[in-house]
């Protein structure tokens, strides 16, 4: 049994079910590319962030439904810094959240112990994090 594997059985055994930090909901995916668009300016390329060990291994097919959208390679600058102002106006929790999500991807659990919270908390506080990015637009 591989260590993946592994993990998700204790894990279902302990009665929590894995997250999935890479799974958005519908109706907050244009956000999701509008902060992965800031996260590329923030990072100073219009690449996706890759480790090095792994920049010449092909990309997974698009499989799931939910991450059926292209990432487009054109880096919006003037969206960027719309974002980077929209994203500086959130709450403590929210913004460090969104950046660790975006910007400084490290294992979620040095994230939950940063920020003093669970996998779940986690995961909450970035979906809230992009749904006060929305409706803050909207006003």
């Amino acid at each position: 049994m591989n260590a993946i594997a592994e993990r998700t059985q204790n894990t279902e055994r302990r009665g929590r079910a894995p997250i999935d930090f890479h799974a958005v909901e519908p109706h907050q995916r244009l956000m999701d590319r509008r902060l992965a668009n800031w996260a590329r300016w923030c990072n100073g390329t219009s690449a996706p962030m890759t480790s090095p060990m792994f920049r010449m291994t092909p990309p997974p097919p698009r499989v799931r439904a939910d991450m059926a959208y292209q990432i487009s390679d054109v880096l919006d600058t003037a969206d960027a810094t719309k974002m980077a102002k929209a994203v500086a106006a959130l709450p403590q929790s929210n913004r460090t959240a969104i950046n660790w999500h975006y910007v400084k991807p490290v294992s979620p659990k040095r994230a939950c112990q940063a920020l003093g919270t669970t996998m779940e908390g986690l995961a909450k506080l970035v979906r809230d994090g992009r749904q006060m990015l929305i409706n803050r637009e909207a006003e």
